[in-house]
């Protein structure tokens, strides 16, 4: 029997207010070349073309933890995420993306005083509910498309007080890129009536009636229109293929029935929508997280394949063989764990599931290895039976896949210091990445912690200017901020003084350190910060 939704709203508030309570209280529980790296309604909006190939926007999401620890239990921690433009010409966004980061902290920060007493109270009465793991608050950001068009961002604001089960919702923001500005689902409308109508008609189509709430098309109406302050603006999301609503948990139906969401694709619905925010790409990337699935049409069938992955992990969530699936099909890779490394899980797993311009699906998945470095194995989908394609040292590591034309990976370097440093990639033919970038770039988010070095000598350099290198003899005591490399020719680096040089570096084959101009780095500069 359906349940009448705004009674059963009340009562679903009503009642985390009163769990709340009980816990506080204790009872419950680009083109490429040689580069050199230097610093209102919507009657009267234009059309604008479809942008077949708008380029990609590179992004590092990284974390910011904060926790209360008490007999080596965790009892209330944080995880936040925090946003950065990989370059320097996007000066009105980043400083957007500054402020949904400032916001983000001062959040979790308040989560934090109002919970922290609470939380070593309920350890004191009952360390038994704290035993395997404390109360938490996560903001984790996640890109669905970033190009030079817009950046869609979903956030997942998770948290669990020592309840049945933890709360969960997740939000869309989306930015214009080159003005900065968040953007509304009317912003990027075309007929928003039509959106509405069309959302209501697919949530009857695609799902059984009796599962919502009674009058969940009230609430729908509510979260388009607004009107009425019980309901969020209604959640949407952006890729080249088209748009996503969807309806966190008690938002029309009960917590059992998880989150809702109707896929709009510009492809059938393109009308509904500026053009301006259409993309002609049949490419497409979608998040996979470990024992999750997502559905996919990886054969080009027209019908959709459920695809996951499971790592076999020991007491100690040391990873083993892994298990792709794609429908009725698996394969496993114990048999080559022997022959390639790569082929293993690492101590957490994460992947991505990729669909290129020329119809093939790939499985790319990402492990954590021995001191925090990454791999990534890949795995060719296309005919529905996975096969084991390959292994690379190289990961996206905190640098989110939006375009499988146009991505970036990193790598662990050693010249002249211990830095990660990232180069452009696309789908090769065989499903492996591919670069014709011959620089690992250090990137813009590099600023916050550079990689310093101090000359104890005079050194001779190829100073960059206008495009071309001139030979100069920079004097001892100048600093060096290391911005890019070949990885085995020379290093570049911006001096104090403002201009870029690159200083020339050569190693033996059988030698451990780099020589500048013949003398060895470690007589070249006070400290280099190589990792131990």
């Amino acid at each position: 029997m359906k349940k009448n939704f705004r009674s059963m709203r009340k009562y679903t508030i009503a009642a985390l207010v009163t769990a709340a309570a009980c816990l506080a209280s204790g009872c419950a529980k680009k083109e490429v070349s040689v580069e050199v790296v230097s610093g209102a309604e919507n009657e009267n909006k234009p059309q604008i073309s479809i942008q077949e190939n708008p380029a990609a926007l590179f992004l590092k999401i990284t974390a910011e933890y904060d926790s209360d620890w008490q007999d080596e239990h965790s009892l209330i921690s944080t995880k936040t995420s925090q946003i950065r433009i990989l370059d320097e010409d996007h000066a009105e966004l980043q400083k957007a993306l500054d402020a949904l980061n400032q916001k983000n902290l001062d959040s979790q920060s308040t989560f934090m005083a109002d919970n922290q007493a609470d939380a070593r109270q309920m350890y004191q009465d009952k360390p038994e509910l704290m035993e395997n793991n404390g109360w938490e608050s996560e903001l984790t950001l996640t890109a669905v498309r970033a190009d030079e068009t817009v950046l869609c961002l979903r956030q997942t604001d998770y948290s669990w007080l020592g309840g049945a089960h933890p709360n969960t919702c997740i939000t869309g923001i989306t930015y214009d890129t080159q003005t900065g500005a968040e953007l509304s689902l009317k912003d990027i409308a075309n007929d928003y009536d039509g959106i509405y109508e069309y959302v209501l008609e697919r949530l009857a189509k695609e799902h059984d009636p009796n599962m919502f709430f009674e009058q969940y098309e009230d609430a729908v109406k509510a979260m388009f229109y607004g009107g009425d302050a019980d309901y969020s603006p209604v959640h949407w999301s952006l890729t080249n293929e088209g748009v996503t609503i969807w309806f966190n948990q008690y938002d029309i139906a009960p917590y059992a029935a998880g989150p809702v969401s109707v896929e709009i694709p510009f492809a059938e619905q393109g009308e509904l929508f500026q053009k301006k925010y259409q993309s002609t790409k049949t490419s497409y990337v979608k998040e996979l997280q470990e024992c999750e699935s997502v559905e996919a049409d990886v054969d080009g069938d027209g019908k959709k394949e459920a695809v996951s992955y499971e790592v076999e992990r020991d007491a100690y969530g040391i990873g083993g063989a892994i298990t792709v699936t794609c429908e009725d099909h698996s394969f496993n890779t114990a048999s080559l764990m022997e022959q390639d490394y790569g082929a293993g899980g690492g101590y957490t797993s994460e992947g991505y599931l990729i669909h290129t311009e020329a119809g093939k699906t790939y499985l790319y998945l990402q492990h954590q290895s021995d001191n925090d470095s990454h791999y990534i194995n890949i795995f060719d989908l296309t005919t529905k039976t996975p096969v084991y394609t390959g292994f690379t040292g190289s990961s996206w590591s905190d640098s989110p896949i939006t375009d499988p034309d146009n991505f970036l990976l990193w790598d662990r370097l050693d010249v002249l210091g211990t830095y990660s440093a990232y180069r452009e990639y696309h789908i090769g033919p065989d499903g492996m990445p591919q670069t014709e970038d011959e620089l690992f770039r250090l990137g813009n988010a590099n600023h916050e912690n550079p990689v310093t070095l101090v000359s104890v000598r005079d050194l001779k350099v190829s100073v960059l200017n206008a495009g071309l290198q001139e030979q100069e003899t920079i004097p001892s005591g100048t600093s060096f901020q290391i911005i890019a490399t070949d990885g085995k020719s020379f290093v570049e680096a911006k001096m104090d003084d403002g201009r870029s040089c690159r200083i020339p570096v050569v190693k033996d084959a059988d030698a451990w350190d780099w020589k500048i101009n013949g003398v060895s780095e470690y007589e070249c500069f006070e400290m280099l910060p190589y990792a131990g």
